[in-house]
């Protein structure tokens, strides 16, 4: 699959230099083999090849394989449009803001089915070595909203660590990324309507009728 206009590159009148252009080819046809392949699937031989370079051209802008697949996952993770996205969430409660954050996630990385494929090669082929280095990007953004949220309603949330309600959001994000893209299709109605609002109403109270007083 191309995903070629989702390459994230900086707002910049100036022209990309020869090695800038270089750079991006090799990081365009290597994200696109290991999304084809799988990374032990692909060889450095096949990303040169594939972006019209020599093997030795590959090696002087990377020093390995895996080298290569850490710059496409950057270069490709939607964080670069999620973080900016949630930051502005809107709301005048708790449940408002927690509820248009999770869909500026969603509109984020929809369309983007490679996303969740260099999710899975990170994952089972990498041990996720990468996407750990994440966790210093994504949680002080998930801190400030949860900050947000206590200001917002004084008292409304439980105690709970705010790490964990930062998880937790994630949490809920990917059980209905993997779902949606998984079994939406094959489900009942009841299964895929309005399935983003049932996640976030879940999130926030649970599946328990609050008890009924005496």
């Amino acid at each position: 699959m191309n995903e070629r206009s989702f390459i994230i590159r900086p707002m910049t009148s100036e022209t990309p230099s020869r090695g800038e252009q270089t750079r991006s080819a090799i990081l365009q046809a290597a994200h696109d083999l290991f999304i084809e392949q799988g990374y032990h699937g692909t060889a450095m031989r096949q990303i040169a090849q594939r972006a019209g370079i020599a093997l030795g051209g590959l090696y002087n802008h990377f020093p390995s394989k895996e080298a290569v697949f850490e710059a496409v996952f950057f270069a490709y993770h939607p964080y670069h449009e999620v973080l900016p996205y949630i930051q502005q969430a809107q709301g005048a409660t708790v449940d408002e803001i927690l509820r248009d954050a999770a869909q500026r996630m969603v509109e984020a990385v929809r369309g983007r089915p490679d996303f969740l494929n260099l999710m899975f090669i990170e994952m089972v082929e990498l041990k996720s070595v990468h996407a750990q280095k994440l966790v210093n990007t994504f949680f002080p953004v998930g801190l400030e909203i949860v900050g947000r949220l206590m200001q917002t309603e004084p008292g409304r949330l439980r105690p709970i660590p705010p790490p964990m309600l930062v998880r937790s959001f994630l949490g809920l994000f990917f059980a209905y990324f993997l779902t949606e893209i998984i079994f939406a299709t094959a489900g009942p109605l009841d299964f895929r309507q309005d399935a983003m609002q049932h996640f976030v109403d879940i999130y926030l109270h649970g599946i328990l009728k609050a008890p009924v007083p005496d």
